[in-house]
């Protein structure tokens, strides 16, 4: 590390505006010949007073954070702390935290429900922390600058600026042929840019001699699965089912905690709906936003709209009139934001309704998404509940199981070819290589070894192959606009509690998340509590004919010098990248967002998030 070197990021400040727009803070310090800059944009959300504002300090410890998420049970903490004897001046739960670190360290982090990433800094003793909450919901990155010293950021991208964004192409292979980029191991596109991971901690030690790094872990969900297992044995079915109900309840209300308006994000799916009913209750005149029209057919607008009129729920559609040039901004705005290479073009839909939603005034949405993961609503998990029913030779079972699998079939032969493609991310003697890319991605088993039961494969799906990408994806569309995004399912207490609960209450009748249909009767609308037909944004085909594809050969033929290395040699890019063929083929496609993205990997309006530093 360099000694006795100013820097003062207020570059860093006009990058990360838009993921807090409503103030901004620096502080600087030197701790043993070297110089630390905290800084912090806020999107206030909790007292939105200047009392509030970071980054923030406490006299009595001499500790300093800045933090990014939110705290739900803030309250509750506060009031042991003032038992404590500890006072507060503002009202929110920035200061809860961050006296709750100075009385109990990392103690702390097990009282937290809530998303979270913050540093924690002591300069007289030379501390740095930087600390995840249990599923990272929240990004933290940080990587070594190459003059010496330490950057840290929730921007991938302003520290990929910072250190050298040198690609890793392990990282992008493999999220090109899985749809898996984040993983519990890995967090960033570039490999220069290090994620402290979920549920962990980075320790930077500052001395006179240079800095030393230490990490660590501070929760482990398959031990607090375990622990919640053995609880559920005691438990009737009725009794786990009130036990669920009553936890996902109370993760909807602590997440309305806030003192600005609340809104939902609503697909016609059955998690958005559960989200956005049980807050129409503490909610009056809640407002949804989503993707569709209640006159277009194929996508979610009726369906929501048929469930806003029955719950009282105002909808605002988001179905937008879009030419080929505001098609190709939503794209590069979507990389943009993302900072990372994605899959499928849906995100571009996502990233549209909390555009309008922030327009509309609104800073924070609830949203559904974990549920799936949850309550084992992916049509994987039955193929996993049977085999985990056929090695225990649990006949009553097996026929269960079959069953539903063939019910859920039945009911989606319409979406056959769909389900056709996706199964090649799971058939590991598939064909695995690129028609665009000159890459080879290492074999990954989406399955899971055959001996694993249903929650262990759902614990996987939480760790690896699903939530951290999709938690990446809405994290960096919600906030690139300046928008919170709140998700329930994500309360770990629920989550925990659903992971422990027996496959046959997941699995059952024809139906995934059958305990979720349990709880939700008589709150959920049966159109969709029923329904086995799964949804998610529609995206028309239209999108690449009318502007997408147009853009992306724009992107890749401009680059394709910088592109050479990662093109397969001989490559028909004409052929390949002509509307026909990435309309004909979603792998393609892939490939052709993951060379637009390799284009511009660092944007400059991608880099919206608090920067600090070690200098």
């Amino acid at each position: 590390m360099s000694h006795g070197r100013q820097i003062v990021p207020w570059d860093e400040l006009a990058l990360i505006n838009a993921r807090g727009p409503d103030s901004h803070g620096i502080e600087n310090f030197q701790c043993r010949g070297f110089d630390v800059s905290l800084a912090h944009a806020r999107l206030s959300i909790i007292d939105l007073s200047a009392l509030a504002h970071q980054p923030m300090h406490d006299t009595a410890s001499g500790w300093w954070i800045t933090y990014n998420g939110e705290i739900y049970n803030y309250p509750e903490i506060r009031g042991e702390l003032v038992s404590l004897g500890w006072s507060f001046r503002s009202s929110g739960d920035s200061e809860v935290l961050l006296k709750a670190w100075a009385q109990w360290g990392l103690d702390a982090l097990p009282r937290f429900n809530g998303m979270f990433a913050f540093a924690a800094f002591h300069p007289l003793s030379g501390e740095l922390w930087l600390v995840r909450d249990r599923f990272g919901v929240k990004p933290l990155a940080w990587g070594n600058l190459p003059e010496g010293g330490i950057v840290f950021s929730s921007s991938v991208s302003a520290v990929a600026g910072q250190v050298g964004g040198e690609i890793d192409t392990e990282y992008c292979a493999r999220g090109a042929r899985y749809k898996v980029f984040e993983t519990a191991e890995t967090g960033t596109p570039f490999i220069n840019v290090r994620s402290v991971a979920a549920g962990s901690w980075t320790r930077i030690r500052i001395t006179e001699a240079g800095t030393h790094v230490t990490e660590g872990a501070w929760y482990d969900l398959r031990k607090r699965v375990a622990m919640a297992a053995e609880s559920v044995l005691s438990m009737t079915d009725d009794e786990l089912f009130e036990r669920c109900k009553h936890l996902l309840e109370d993760a909807v209300r602590v997440r309305l905690r806030c003192d600005v308006p609340v809104a939902v994000s609503l697909s016609g799916g059955l998690d958005s709906t559960t989200v956005a009913s049980l807050a129409s209750k503490e909610v009056p005149q809640l407002r949804g936003f989503t993707y569709g029209s209640p006159t277009a057919q194929a996508s979610e607008g009726p369906a929501v709209e048929r469930f806003g009129r029955e719950t009282g729920i105002d909808v605002t559609y988001v179905w937008p009139s879009v030419g080929r040039r505001a098609l190709g901004d939503a794209l590069e705005r979507t990389m943009g934001f993302q900072e990372a290479p994605f899959s499928g073009l849906s995100l571009l839909a996502q990233n549209q309704v909390y555009r309008i939603a922030r327009q509309a005034g609104f800073k924070v949405l609830l949203g559904g998404q974990g549920g799936d993961e949850l309550f084992a609503g992916y049509r994987k998990f039955f193929v996993v509940a049977l085999r985990e029913a056929v090695r225990r030779h649990e006949f009553q079972n097996i026929v269960g199981y079959v069953c539903s699998f063939g019910l859920m079939m039945l009911h989606e032969a319409s979406q056959a070819r769909m389900y056709w493609e996706n199964l090649n991310r799971y058939r590991r003697n598939a064909d695995a290589g690129f028609r665009l890319l000159n890459w080879q991605s290492t074999l990954e088993n989406l399955w899971g070894a055959h001996d694993l039961t249903l929650s262990a494969r759902q614990i996987d799906d939480v760790r690896q192959w699903s939530l951290p990408t999709l938690l990446r994806y809405e994290d960096r569309n919600s906030m690139g606009y300046g928008v919170e995004s709140r998700l329930p399912f994500m309360d770990y207490r629920l989550l925990e509690m659903a992971l422990a609960l027996p496959a046959r209450l997941k699995i059952s009748n024809g139906y995934g998340k059958w305990a979720l249909r349990k709880i939700t009767a008589g709150t959920v609308p049966d159109s969709i509590r029923l329904n086995r037909k799964k949804r998610g944004f529609d995206v028309t085909q239209s999108w690449i004919q009318n502007g997408i594809s147009t853009r992306l050969r724009c992107l890749i033929f401009d680059h394709r010098r910088i592109l050479t290395g990662h093109l397969q040699k001989g490559a028909d890019l004409d052929h390949l990248l002509s509307d026909a063929a990435l309309s004909s083929d979603s792998n393609l496609l892939d490939e052709a967002l993951m060379l637009a993205w390799l284009a511009k990997p660092v944007r400059a309006n991608a880099a919206e998030k608090a920067v600090a530093r070690v200098s």
